[in-house]
């Protein structure tokens, strides 16, 4: 019986649109390596066990709750600079999954250590639809240098 619930519920998951789309990115024009250093060192994320977790686009206030072994890393309620496209930006241990939840939307998105371990930056993206908000979750080397902190 359980072994059918599990088939059921995994046809079930399969055919639902996914709420996240995972990118692997660095063909975009980065900042300059100094530049990169200063922002990495300022952010205390010079180790290669530390990324850089970015809230990009699509950020209106809204509660987000970014988790790790079950203790908060970051709770805060981000808006996106127009200017910069950037709500908020922080390090995290990368050896770990994180799972960031939406207050507002109710979605959990989870940013697993598996894809971070290889990437310092990792970019999320909020896409608001008619009725439904969709993530878009960037993994780079590349810092954008459209970006200015």
């Amino acid at each position: 019986m359980k072994k059918y619930l599990l088939i059921v519920l995994g046809m079930s998951i399969v055919g639902c649109k996914s709420i996240v789309k995972t990118d692997f990115r660095d063909d975009f024009r980065g900042m300059n390596e100094k530049e990169v250093a200063v922002f990495l060192k300022k952010n205390n994320a010079t180790s290669k066990e530390k990324s850089i977790l970015l809230l990009t686009q699509g950020f209106k206030g809204e509660k987000i709750e970014v988790k790790q072994n079950g203790k908060n890393v970051y709770s805060s309620y981000p808006i996106t600079n127009l200017n910069n496209r950037i709500a908020d930006y922080f390090s995290v241990n990368n050896q770990n999954d994180l799972i960031i939840l939406d207050n507002f939307s109710k979605k959990e998105l989870v940013v697993t250590s598996r894809n971070s371990k290889k990437h310092k930056f990792i970019y999320v993206m909020k896409i608001h639809e008619e009725n439904s908000v969709r993530y878009k979750i960037t993994y780079s080397n590349t810092l954008k240098s459209a970006f200015h902190f």
